[in-house]
Parts: structure tokens; sequence; C-alpha cells
């Protein structure tokens, strides 16, 4: 199995200043540091590793077209190696997996994913045993292919990243009703349900470049609100006015914005829906709940929302429906046919 570590910054990357500050520059590690150290770890299944920087950028300054250039490296060796690590920043790690996991179609080859919480080199670090445990899962399970995160003791699926805590070492766990795809100890435990729908969209696998499904564009002017009382529709009208091509409203409980029926005295968001769906602005409702579903189909609030045309993201991840909204727009979708694909799993983003 020939491997090829893609190196992107992070704090995996990162060394600390002279004032303990941890920042992407000339010290930071590289891919080559990565596979020194991994050299003497491989097993008989693994015959090459290389490594190849990229970028050297803290995950929080991540814009989507750096996305692009991972997703831009992984094809241009795809027929040279079986599988792929990517090294990234923790911060926006559920973004980068689902834009990946969007991107390329038809994987027939492991796109891992790793970081780490402490930086490469600080005692204690949990960078090497994340590199070394994605060695371990691209050996044990060479039919796992797709997008996946490997970190601390959880294997994730690209489209279910979602980072839980800054310090702890397992840092992302899996919400929304799914389950990780295994987990890692002393040995590796894997999901075979949580397998099989990781796998379900991704066939025909793809074994060459050839026979690869790639739409690597995504469409940067979208916004993010998260609604709270008193959100004035003004201020949702004055964004589309700017140019905004898509929205995600983070709303409450089951996706239950404050929509009231046109007669109602009181302000809520009717005025704001209604401009966009007559501009055709795609409008995708989510939940604030850790662990919400925007089904928007219990509440009256909810139902007058979907009628005037938001989509409801049901149990996707923040970072999946921002990176799915991105890259639909991107494709030039019609907006019918955005609100159809963003309620249908593509990547085993929606259970």
């Amino acid at each position: 199995m020939k491997i090829l570590v893609i190196s992107t910054g992070g704090t995996i990357s990162q060394s600390h200043d002279e004032k303990g500050i941890l920042k992407s520059d000339e010290t930071s590690q590289t891919g080559n540091d990565f596979v020194r150290m991994l050299k003497d770890k491989l097993g008989p299944d693994i015959s090459v590793i290389d490594a190849t920087t990229i970028l050297n950028k803290d995950s929080a300054n991540m814009i989507m077209q750096d996305w692009q250039q991972i997703i831009d490296t992984i094809v241009f060796h795809y027929d040279a190696y079986d599988g792929f690590i990517i090294t990234h920043g923790t911060e926006t790690m559920g973004y980068a997996t689902a834009a990946t996991a969007f991107a390329l179609g038809n994987l027939g080859k492991p796109v891992c994913f790793t970081g780490s919480q402490a930086a490469f080199g600080t005692l204690g670090s949990d960078s090497i045993l994340n590199l070394e445990n994605c060695l371990r899962v691209l050996s044990s399970r060479r039919d796992l292919v797709g997008v996946y995160l490997v970190f601390g003791t959880q294997i994730i699926s690209g489209t279910r990243v979602v980072k839980q805590n800054e310090i702890d070492y397992d840092a992302f766990k899996c919400t929304h009703r799914f389950r990780p795809l295994g987990t890692i100890g002393a040995a590796i435990t894997f999901n075979e349900p949580e397998i099989a729908h990781h796998l379900s969209q991704l066939q025909p696998y793809a074994k060459t470049v050839k026979s690869l499904k790639i739409r690597n564009t995504f469409e940067n002017n979208i916004v993010v609100l998260s609604e709270f009382p008193g959100l004035d529709s003004q201020i949702v009208t004055d964004l589309a006015n700017t140019g905004t091509k898509g929205f995600i409203l983070k709303s409450y409980g089951s996706g239950v914005p404050n929509i009231a029926p046109d007669t109602a005295a009181f302000p809520n968001l009717r005025l704001a829906f209604k401009y966009l769906q007559e501009k055709q602005i795609p409008l995708v409702i989510t939940s604030q709940a850790p662990t919400g579903c925007a089904c928007m189909s219990i509440y009256e609030p909810s139902v007058l929302a979907h009628e005037l045309g938001a989509i409801p993201a049901q149990n996707m991840t923040i970072q999946a429906a921002v990176a799915k909204l991105a890259w639909l727009l991107g494709g030039e979708k019609t907006y019918k046919e955005i609100a159809t694909l963003m309620q249908k799993n593509l990547r085993g983003e929606i259970i």
C-alpha cells in the first residue's frame, strides 16, 4: 500500500514562539518531518509513504480556495497512491472534511484527515499517536474508502465531523444520532452499520482518476446567522441585497424560526423569508440544539417557514450544511434543485 501525507498546517505543524504563542511560520513541521517519524512504524501492509506540503496555515485562516487546493492535490496524485493522510488544523477540520467528501463523489480510496490538540514535538503531544492510528486504520481496513477523520479514539465519517472540546485529546465526537465508524484503543473496533451507511453513496468506486467524479467548485458568498429573539427581517434583506447567494439560519429546537401568519401584529421574520423566496435565494434551517434535527414539521412557525421556501437541514451538522450549500451553489444548480439536493443524503450527511 502506498500512502501520501498531505500537510496543510494547523497545531500539528506549529511551534511556539518566544512568548509561547503557537504560530504557523518557517519553523513549522512539514509533511516530510511527519514521514521521517512514521517510517519506522510502517507495517508489512504499507510499502511506501511519501509527503507533500501544500499549505502552512492555522486552520482558522483557511478559506474555500484552500479546500480546493487539498482536493486538487488528491486528484493530481490519485493514480500514484492507494490512500491519503491529510494533516489539518482542528478549528475548521469539519468544514474541510465535508467539502472534500462532496467534491469527490465516488472515492475508491481512503482520504484520512487528522491533526492534533498539542503541537508536534511538545511533551505528551497527541500528534504522533494520531498519525500512527491513521496508518493502523488504513492498513487494517483497506475497504474503508472515502473521507473520514482519525483523531483520538474516534474514526468519524467526513460529513459528521464536529469539534466538541478544546482540551481533550478526543476533540471530536459524533452528534445528531450518528455513531463513529469505529473506535481506537489497543485494538480497533469497527462499527459495521455506520461503515455501510458511509460507503453507500460512493459506489461505483473510482480506482483511477479517470473514473473519479470531481466537482471542485464552491460559492463563497453565503451567510450563516444564529437566530435570537428579536432578529430583524431588515438585517436578512440587507444582506441579500449585497449579493449573498445563500443563507443558513441556526434556529430553535426542531428548526422553529420566528415566523407567524401574515395577520400577526408582532415582529417576525416572515418578510425576510418571503423576500428570499421571491429572489430565489436558498435559505437552509438548522437547529441550535447540539443534537437537534431541523425537520420543520411539528410546530406552526416551522411549517409556515417551510411554505415560504425554507429548506430543513434535518440532522446535518452546521459544517456539512455550509460545505454542501457552498458546493451546490458552486455547481450552478437551480433554486429548486438546491432545495431538493440539500434534503437528500449525498455523502452520509443525513441519516
